[in-house]
């Protein structure tokens, strides 16, 4: 049962599905049923944007008892591809029945990952950690709002409900609201309880509406309600007539002009408007110019695909595609291809209903990109999803050679952490009869670590959008992400290269840790036999034997490729003293950084004590966007918050090579 309360009841809107970032867990993996776990809410605050009336809110959603509905998660909810709610084929898994519960504060449940070959190439970049984002959606049934003078509201949702998770390539921003399903689409009834905050001056500050999802810029005026008698809720409260001024304010805004204010105007003098009144209008007239669409003067009719999920997608994989052949591209991307960028901006304002007829190139972006109340158009943010999509693809493209033996570490904060590598435990003791357990002892070796932001800021200039190159949109990002990932590398193999100082003071390669060759030799067997013997000698610092810790990678440069290969190659010999005991043991990885002629022996990733460190939630390139204001134009900037260091030294050999 939701959660009751007092307080009076403010207004009662139709509200959309809401979505916010949550986080997998990669370690519940289990390979019997295909299934992981999740964590679909953390309840934490985060802050949104209210269209309605134009200000910033925190949002809190409780995770006290009975508060949150589980029924549709523990119904089998559907687990979708970036909360795609229109097609079947969106449907990647579901939430396993039961599952969904709250545990220790936290939003939890199990979710089930197909097997069908159509989700197949999705779920195999789940399973194996390159798609590592979700994203939860859910409903809001009841607020209770809470205002304190010189602070942002406050929306706790005390009656919620989720109804799906989707796997996403990027997490919803934590301060922006991002919607599945918008008023004109339809909504889900909510109500706001609440009081008004009291001003220093003991008069009561207005107690503001909040309609999740209403449209922007229908602003509506603060009405303070009546205080309740007793106790008991005021459920209606009665505005004042709306204004002529506000009425032209409010269509203004909307963009449906200035012929259907004075419209409303004249309705409002024969019968007094509200403000949900004059929202109603303006969503109904908004709702039918884009079901009808607009008519041009070549008399061609553009429908539906000109707004809304539809056109975005295909104007995506319009640009998206640019290489591949029309029968890859879905219908409606086709006939968007070949387009330059002012020519897809023109379609969209004419489809929307708007003249263009002497608009400049640039004016006709930007009118574009800002078309609609709510500030970023359905063409805006196709050209932001293009841009972050390219930036991902960029990014994993990539190559990177050093995964194999660096281990993935998220880092909650910028703060100095201390980082574990190998542990060992003291051996088992005897237990004699009727004796205790004795407690065994760990020994952890490692070192402290602390994340760093990397990136930059690319601006698409006036200049580029005069000349009309839409490719921008893709090529840059592209290889934005590609810097991202050579960053990343380049910070691995500077490692190995520089030899970085550790905690001891003494650099990761040295003869007094043990794990450097006296003198520089080939690769032959029986140097990398020296080598694996040092590793094999390696000891905590208590004298314990560190179990598993022999070499598996070959690390070398270009220089030194073809001897590397060759020495780890299976040899035939009837002579056994000629038999290659490293041939399918030893892995030959080479990279290009490193340019002499050492080469190096590495443990698996657990044992190798090198790490890569990212931010929680954060795990990847971040592209965020903006409408310049230094520049005329857009601008990109690239974010990356990272760490790569060596942590132990005794899962590494080097040899410096001759």
């Amino acid at each position: 049962m939701p959660q009751q309360t007092d307080a009076p009841v403010l207004d009662r809107r139709d509200a959309p599905m809401i979505v916010r970032a949550a986080e997998t867990r990669p370690s519940s993996y289990r390979e019997e049923d295909n299934s992981l776990e999740v964590c679909w809410s953390t309840g934490a605050a985060v802050t949104r944007f209210d269209w309605w009336n134009g200000e910033y809110y925190n949002e809190e959603l409780s995770l006290d008892e009975g508060a949150v509905r589980l029924d549709r998660l523990n119904s089998g909810a559907a687990v979708l591809d970036t909360h795609s709610q229109f097609r079947l084929s969106s449907v990647i898994g579901s939430v396993e029945p039961g599952s969904a519960r709250i545990e220790n504060g936290l939003g939890i449940a199990r979710v089930r990952l197909s097997d069908t070959p159509d989700c197949a190439d999705t779920v195999a970049k789940i399973v194996a950690g390159h798609i590592r984002n979700i994203s939860v959606g859910y409903i809001v049934h009841q607020y209770t709002r809470t205002e304190r003078d010189g602070e942002r509201p406050v929306m706790r949702a005390d009656d919620w409900e989720p109804v799906e998770i989707s796997f996403v390539p990027v997490p919803a921003d934590g301060g922006a609201q991002v919607r599945s399903q918008n008023a004109e689409q339809g909504g889900f009834p909510c109500t706001i309880r609440g009081v008004p905050a009291a001003s220093n001056e003991g008069n009561h500050m207005p107690a503001e509406t909040i309609s999740q999802g209403a449209p922007a810029g229908n602003a509506g005026q603060r009405q303070t309600p009546t205080p309740p008698a007793s106790g008991v809720a005021t459920e209606q409260r009665q505005p004042p007539a709306l204004t002529a001024g506000r009425i032209r304010d409010v269509v203004g805004r909307s963009d449906l002009g200035a012929d259907f204010a004075l419209d409303l105007i004249a309705r409002n003098e024969e019968t007094p408007m509200s403000e949900a009144d004059l929202t109603d209008a303006i969503a109904g007239q908004l709702e039918t110019t884009r079901q009808n669409g607009s008519v041009n003067g070549n008399n061609a009719v553009y429908g539906a695909v000109a707004s809304g999920d539809q056109f975005r997608s295909a104007i995506e994989g319009a640009l998206l595609s640019r290489n591949q052949r029309p029968s890859q591209v879905s219908e409606d991307a086709r006939q968007f291809r070949g387009m330059g960028l002012i020519e897809l901006a023109r379609f969209y304002l004419h489809a929307q209903g708007q003249r263009t007829l002497g608009m400049r190139k640039e004016e006709l972006f930007v009118t574009a990109c800002r078309f609609g109340a709510h500030g970023t158009s359905d063409f805006g943010a196709a050209l932001q999803n293009v841009a972050r999509t390219s930036l991902l693809q960029g990014y994993e493209e990539a190559e990177q050679t050093f995964w194999d033996f660096v281990t993935r570490k998220t880092l909650p904060d910028f703060k100095p952490d201390t980082l574990v590598g190998l542990a060992t435990l003291s051996p088992f003791l005897l237990v004699e009869e009727n004796a205790e357990f004795k407690r065994l002892n760990a020994e952890s070796m490692g070192d402290t670590v602390q994340l760093s932001t990397y990136g930059g800021i690319f601006a698409v200039t006036r200049q580029a959008i005069v000349n009309d190159n839409a490719g921008i949109f893709v090529e840059i990002p592209n290889e934005m992400g590609y810097l991202a990932a050579d960053h990343e590398s380049d910070t691995i193999y500077a490692i190995l290269t520089g030899n970085q100082m550790m905690y001891d003071g003494k650099a990761l390669f040295h003869v007094d840790h043990g794990n450097l060759a006296a003198a520089g030799t080939a690769i032959t067997i029986e140097a990398i036999g020296a080598g694996r013997a040092a590793m094999s000698r390696q000891r905590s610092p208590s004298g314990r034997n560190i179990g598993g810790n022999y070499p598996k990678y070959l690390v070398t440069g270009p220089n030194k490729q073809t001897e590397a290969e060759q020495v780890v190659s299976a040899i035939t010999a009837a002579d056994a003293t000629k038999a290659n005991p490293f041939a399918g043991k030893l892995v030959p990885i080479t990279d290009p950084r490193i340019t002499d002629n050492s080469w190096y022996l590495l443990a698996d990733a657990r044992r190798s004590g090198i790490v890569a460190g990212y931010l929680e939630g954060q795990e990847e390139v971040f592209l965020d966007t903006r409408e310049g204001f230094d520049v005329d134009g857009t601008e990109w900037k690239g974010r990356l918050d990272y760490v790569g260091k060596a942590i132990d030294y005794r899962g590494a050999y080097k040899n410096p090579g001759n």
